[in-house]
């Protein structure tokens, strides 16, 4: 049996490691600017997803992160525009701060500082239309 050494040379490997180190720096940066939603926040959409879609009121969903908001689509058919965005919206170094709305095509629907607040207004618009429908 052969035993074969690999010996890496110091002056490629100190290049790549600082390569690395420069471009980890850079991510870091740009994923600090991106808004996303928080695990509760996201457990609380999706729980109206889903009483949305056992209604059959709604079929799919898309999740977008931007550097300004956060944005859940909702959608009726795959292939539509979205029927209502839930987005998040922060300025640069209010994290802590941010506005939530909902919107159906351009028209806001909701807004407030309070996701819950808005999810239950809404949930209640979404059972009157479907109250009237019949």
């Amino acid at each position: 049996m052969n035993i074969i050494k690999f010996e890496i040379k110091n002056s490629i490997n100190s290049i790549s490691d600082k390569n690395i180190k420069i471009n980890t720096k850079k991510n870091k940066n740009i994923e600090k600017r991106f808004i996303f939603f928080s695990k509760l926040e996201l457990t609380y959409i999706l729980n109206l997803y889903s009483k949305q879609v056992s209604k059959g009121c709604w079929r799919d969903y898309a999740l977008d992160s931007k550097i300004d908001n956060a944005i859940f689509s909702i959608y009726k058919h795959t292939q539509d525009k979205p029927i209502y965005q839930i987005i998040k919206n922060s300025q640069k170094g209010f994290r802590n701060k941010p506005n939530f709305y909902i919107k159906k095509d351009e028209e806001i629907v909701s807004k407030s500082n309070n996701l819950l607040i808005i999810l239950s207004n809404f949930e209640k618009k979404l059972s009157i239309k479907k109250l009237h429908n019949y």
